[in-house]
């Protein structure tokens, strides 16, 4: 368990390296090292099952309210994009909710792997 916690923890780390460069980074670094924290600390102290599964909520709601309204449209914007490159607001907008979709897999991840209310 304490090697997939390191890896998930290393994965999120590079991520928020990744939006370094990003006009609204800290919002998307803070997003990212929020589950690379948890995922370094994890195998070392008990985690709170309620404070974990709120967080997986907040990450769950965020990326369905960032998700585009169709799925068509974002596969089509999406095709039309790759030669435009992320300047299309939409195609941003959709991978970030990706992004916290992830971070909702692994926070959920960590609660399934805690047990009762304070766990180690």
């Amino acid at each position: 368990m304490r090697i997939i916690s390191y890896i998930i923890g290393i994965i999120f780390v590079l991520f928020a390296v990744v939006q370094l460069n990003d006009p609204d980074f800290m919002i998307w670094v803070a997003a990212y090292m929020i589950p690379a924290t948890l995922a370094f600390v994890f195998p070392h102290k008990k985690q709170n099952r309620i404070f974990l599964g709120i967080l997986a909520l907040i990450y769950l709601v965020a990326a369905i309210s960032l998700f585009p309204p169709s799925i068509s449209k974002w596969i089509s914007v999406e095709e039309e994009a790759q030669s435009l490159g992320m300047k299309l607001p939409g195609i941003e907008e959709a991978r970030e909710s990706m992004g916290l979709f992830i971070c909702f897999l692994a926070i959920s991840f960590f609660w399934f792997k805690s047990k009762g209310p304070v766990s180690q």
